[in-house]
């Protein structure tokens, strides 16, 4: 086989956004002279020493390892913030075709969880695709802040590159962050780039991480212009391919928001959302349906409302469909593979909460695209030519209030405010004001550690200081340095969740841990909405199905891990699983 390179990689990715074939590989050669015609697995010869065993083989089958011819396509679906529950919560009113089918047809892991901590969107995407955890990954969290660059940082943004099909820095973003390969990687470079991977999601993270750090393209939501962009690390044109801007070019944003959004079914012929939830923030004017989504676009100038809505996943899906054809997906002998994730489930119950009838809509609608999906997948390449996996990011929490108001002992942490008042904290110790911690987020506190030695104070000392009074707020369970976590027993309640967090070189300096049901988060989820992040089931738990090629239909409660789903799609495809893998194959099924 050719010398792989990333140079030739980064040629292939923008030789084929559009309608190329994988007939031809990255440096030009002919098939031929890259596969010569012998097998990948050569058959094994068979010596027998003994004539005991001669005898008895005589009266049994062989049996020769061969490679299965692969899948057409592989579609990794992820719906953001999807808890397990929501399988069945809404199951009576899912169509035939959507979940029900990926239930019925496929095979259910229910016992599925999320094997660390934070359970934000940029570490679950990045842990299903890497098969490993942001201890290894790099990705601790959607936000934080970065030793390397001495500053705070978004997760894949990227100043190095440009925005493709908008203005200003939405598309400034890249997978350089990632520190280890992804499953779609591992796809690419197992046939010298003749597979191709494609990511689509509304938002950048959501596309850019599972994509990994060699696809042909990566496509996010742009707001301000309602158009699918992307960046110069996918391709040298500051233009987009040509049926992209076909595709923009519909308008299918203003089609959408030009009706307000109603609700598929009755309320009052939804009793799985609870009834005269208001523990739910506003949208646009309105706190209820119908959303005026007309004025909404009409009075912010944007398309942003559209990702709180179910409007978000079907743009989604008509993109992901659109992508399939322009780019020939599934159109050779090499499997490709189409990374979409469904941001607007996210979105929304942030917004309204668990039990909200909007969350509800927005999962039968969910359904229906589901179901669109499928039936055209099964018409462009039969059933068993195509695997479909189908998980999320992370699960999501109940609102505070709501459990309040039930007598739980509940509330939230008041995180965005910690980092003046732990400055103060120290001044007052140490009568001396001054800038001693850098940033508090994702239940960490990176230190300020040229500040405090100027001042005269040790680190460690000040390390102290910080733990004894974050142990002292209501709500913290308790609080530790990032080096002390290493060293607690195995017994620790999530200590195995919390060090497989942690990243040596991106990870704040002290840790809290949260009682359950508290969440680190701004005072408007304390009553209104939900969040996640937290070690908890709520927000470990999540469904994991598998549909299609060599999948037998069945389910099966044995624990499994988010982070088994990469080595498992490897063995499977007879590839070489993520650099990084931490995770198991799955074999119960």
């Amino acid at each position: 086989m050719g010398r792989l390179n990333a140079a030739r990689f980064r040629t292939s990715n923008r030789i084929n956004l559009g309608e190329q074939s994988n007939s031809a590989n990255f440096a030009g050669k002919s098939e031929t002279a890259v596969f010569p015609h012998h097998p990948i697995f050569p058959k094994v010869r068979m010596r027998f020493l003994l004539f005991p065993l001669l005898a008895l083989c005589a009266f049994a089958p062989l049996y020769s390892q061969n490679r299965p011819d692969p899948p057409k396509l592989i579609v990794g679906i992820v719906v953001d913030q999807m808890r397990y529950d929501y399988l069945y919560k809404y199951y009576d009113k899912y169509s035939e075709d959507g979940f029900k089918r990926l239930l019925r047809e496929g095979f259910s892991f229910e016992n599925a969880h999320f094997n660390y901590m934070p359970t934000y969107t940029a570490p679950g995407h990045a842990a299903i695709y890497t098969g490993t955890t942001p201890s290894v990954n790099g990705i601790i969290s959607n936000e934080w802040w970065d030793p390397e660059w001495g500053q705070h940082r978004y997760v894949t943004a990227d100043t190095t590159v440009q925005t493709v099909g908008a203005e200003g820095k939405v598309g400034q973003h890249a997978p350089r962050v990632l520190l280890s390969s992804t499953i779609t990687d591992e796809l690419r470079l197992s046939n010298d780039g003749r597979s191709k991977v494609v990511g689509i999601c509304l938002k950048d993270r959501g596309s850019i991480l599972p994509a990994g750090h060699i696809p042909n393209a990566c496509f996010w939501f742009d707001d301000k212009g309602g158009n699918w962009i992307t960046s110069t690390y996918y391709q040298d044109s500051l233009q987009l391919p040509d049926w992209v801007k076909a595709f923009n070019a519909r308008r299918l944003p203003d089609l959408y928001m030009a009706q307000p959004w109603t609700p598929k079914f009755p309320l009052d012929s939804m009793p799985e959302s609870f009834n005269g939830w208001s523990y739910k923030k506003r949208l646009g004017n309105n706190t209820g349906f119908p959303y005026d989504l007309p004025g909404m676009l009409k009075s912010s100038g944007n398309y942003g409302a559209i990702r709180y809505t179910p409007l978000g996943n079907r743009l989604t899906t008509d993109f992901a469909l659109e992508a399939l054809d322009a780019m020939q997906l599934g159109g050779d002998a090499y499997p490709d593979f189409l990374c979409l994730s469904y941001s607007s489930t996210d979105y929304c119950t942030h917004h309204f909460g668990v039990h909200a009838a909007e969350t509800q809509d927005t999962y039968l609608r969910l359904d229906e695209d589901l179901a669109r999906l499928l039936n055209i997948l099964d018409q462009k390449f039969g059933k068993n030519q195509v695997l479909v996996f189908l998980t999320a990011d992370h699960g999501g929490a109940e609102t505070p209030q709501h459990l309040h108001d039930l007598q739980f002992p509940v509330g939230v942490f008041r995180e965005g405010r910690m980092e003046k008042l732990l400055d103060s904290v120290l001044a007052s110790i140490y009568l001396q004001p001054g800038k001693y911690v850098q940033e508090v987020n994702n239940q960490q506190v990176w230190l300020h550690t040229e500040g405090l030695l100027e001042a005269g104070i040790a680190p460690a000392d000040a390390a102290e200081a910080i733990i004894e009074y974050l142990k002292a707020q209501p709500g913290v369970y308790d609080a530790f340095t990032a080096e002390y976590a290493q060293m607690l027993s195995a017994d620790y309640p999530f200590i195995s969740e919390i060090r497989r967090g942690l990243h040596p070189r991106r990870s704040g300096d002290i840790l809290y841990l949260l009682d359950p049901a508290w969440h680190a988060d701004d005072q408007s989820f304390l009553t209104a909405g939900t969040t996640h992040g937290s070690p908890y089931a709520y927000d470990t738990h999540v469904p994991l199905l598998w549909y299609g090629w060599r999948t037998p239909p069945g389910e099966s409660r044995a624990p499994v891990s988010i982070t088994d789903i990469a080595p498992t799609l490897a063995a499977m495809l007879r590839i070489m699983e993520p650099n990084g893998t931490t995770g198991k194959v799955i074999a119960d099924w």
